[in-house]
């Protein structure tokens, strides 16, 4: 073939290069009369906290060897998650456990102020106690305050059944919302028809416990007869759900 002959087959390939699709330099458009638009959609409920938890820490010092303090926390232990797990409401377990020493300087003569390096082993273990009958774990947890546990932390929050049977809720009013609207856009641009493309939840990650709005009494590790139990104030957790999407508004 001769050049003169290549030449005027690129000639005439040109008007049909000219005219492919934008897609093929990567701009992928939409077909001709069609308006995309971003949107998107909130909803938010605020849910009375239903679930009640509750985390008590052992803590065992010896000035001699780890052993006894792993024998009196093992014994506690025991006896309390005994207790706890006498009622199928509550949701018992047990936290970090640790056994660690401490070497304290301290002064053996207040005139000369002489030191020495004062050896202490100490060891602890949490039980953690969850249920919605808030009154059955507050009653457990004054009675395992009376074996010599101590609070760590008391706190309502909502149980993992509400959050998402309340998200499910939201998540369908969200897209209600967002239809409404690819509606609204469409009706004022003199279109007919709109679909969501690309549509994404976000939930906004997880439910954390409030710690506010309640009273934990503690009272030392000293042994009691009768522990009053814990006083605890349910509050309220904001529910919140976003919906966004790519509308497709067409003629």
């Amino acid at each position: 073939m001769s050049l003169r002959s290549i030449l005027a087959m690129s000639m005439l390939c040109l008007p049909l290069l000219a005219s492919a699709p934008a897609k093929a330099e990567g701009l992928d458009l939409p077909p001709e009369g069609t308006t995309i638009i971003n949107l998107s959609a909130t909803e938010k409920r605020t849910m009375p906290q239903d679930l009640l938890m509750a985390s008590l820490r052992i803590e065992v010092e010896d000035a001699n060897s780890p052993a006894p303090i792993q024998n009196k926390i093992n014994e506690a232990m025991t006896k309390a998650l005994e207790l706890a797990k006498k009622d199928s409401a509550l949701k018992v377990s047990t936290g970090a456990y640790s056994v660690y020493k401490q070497d304290e300087s301290v002064i053996v003569n207040e005139k000369t102020g002489e030191r020495k390096v004062k050896t202490v082993w100490s060891g602890s273990q949490t039980i953690d106690i969850e249920s919605k009958d808030s009154t059955k774990v507050l009653d457990v947890v004054g009675k395992i305050q009376g074996m010599g546990f101590a609070m760590n932390n008391l706190a309502y929050t909502l149980s993992p059944e509400t959050v998402e049977k309340v998200r499910d809720e939201l998540m369908v009013a969200a897209l209600k919302k967002l239809t409404a609207k690819a509606d609204l856009v469409a009706k004022t641009l003199g279109k007919n028809t709109t679909d969501l493309v690309d549509v994404n939840v976000d939930t906004g990650g997880p439910i954390m416990p409030m710690y506010k709005n309640m009273m934990a009494r503690t009272e030392g590790f000293a042994m009691a007869d009768a522990m009053p139990a814990p006083v605890a104030s349910a509050g309220e957790t904001d529910v919140s759900l976003t919906v966004s999407a790519r509308a497709l508004i067409k003629p």
